[in-house]
């Protein structure tokens, strides 16, 4: 017993720390050969050594806060092409992309998984899209294949698509009530105006002269109403003309309108 080291024992209280620690009273027992300055050096070292690990440790896992205190400013010193980006085109503003990249940075597990339920939403509904776009297309290749079930179109109708056709021509109808003498001398005057070159008719829907240059200024359209018997003498009366005057004369059978 006489060759064991004596200790002495330091009570710390929790009033010697400021009050912050656990209340209640904890001790230390060392060798009896220690002294107090010592004992405060070791502890003072023990403590400094503690207080660093706890700065790496917390430096390691908490280092997004640091991240996201460097990115509140970033909403000033985005780059003017940036600002014109956001201002012009963006949906979102800085301070949206901003905390959407705090929060994707923070590792926010629900974040994450709603970007991930939004990715797969956007995916079905682009699909969608898709499949409405590719059903219209073959819904309007189909209707242009399809042959209206009524041959006969309105005069309307078939004005448009001349009209359509021949834009730079000055279009003249003939119906009920122009006289057929008057139609043929209107034609007649019409082909020595313009020293026309060539007349062709389609069908009993109209006749377009053509002159030196290969302009087509004028075409005269019958009339739905119009009888296939006028139609028929005023087209004779004019074939008659141009054979006499060396005129080019054309007749097609079927319209192509």
């Amino acid at each position: 017993m006489a060759d064991q080291k004596r200790t002495r024992r330091f009570t710390f209280g929790n009033e010697r720390f400021g009050g912050s620690y656990t209340p209640g009273e904890f001790e230390f027992n060392f060798p009896e050969d220690m002294s107090r300055q010592d004992f405060e050096k070791m502890f003072s070292e023990r403590m400094e050594a503690l207080h660093k690990k706890g700065n790496e440790f917390a430096e390691e896992i908490f280092d997004h806060k640091s991240k996201k205190e460097n990115l509140k400013p970033l909403s000033i010193r985005v780059k003017p092409h940036t600002k014109e980006f956001f201002k012009k085109h963006s949906i979102l503003s800085p301070r949206n992309v901003l905390e959407m990249y705090e929060e994707f940075n923070n590792g926010s597990e629900a974040f994450i998984n709603s970007l991930i339920e939004d990715e797969k939403e956007l995916e079905k509904e682009l699909a969608e899209i898709q499949e409405k776009l590719h059903n219209a297309r073959l819904f309007k290749e189909k209707l242009s294949e399809m042959e209206p079930e009524n041959d006969v179109l309105t005069d309307d109708g078939k004005l448009a698509k001349i009209q359509n056709r021949y834009e730079n021509t000055d279009i003249v109808s003939f119906g009920n009530e122009t006289p057929t003498e008057k139609a043929k001398s209107d034609i007649i005057r019409t082909i020595q105006i313009y020293n026309t070159l060539d007349v062709s008719v389609y069908g009993n829907d109209y006749l377009i002269l053509t002159v030196y240059t290969n302009a087509q200024p004028v075409l005269y359209y019958f009339k739905n109403e119009y009888s296939d018997e006028d139609i028929a003498e005023i087209v004779d009366h004019v074939k008659g003309y141009c054979d006499e005057n060396d005129i080019g004369f054309r007749s097609f059978e079927n319209s192509d309108i």
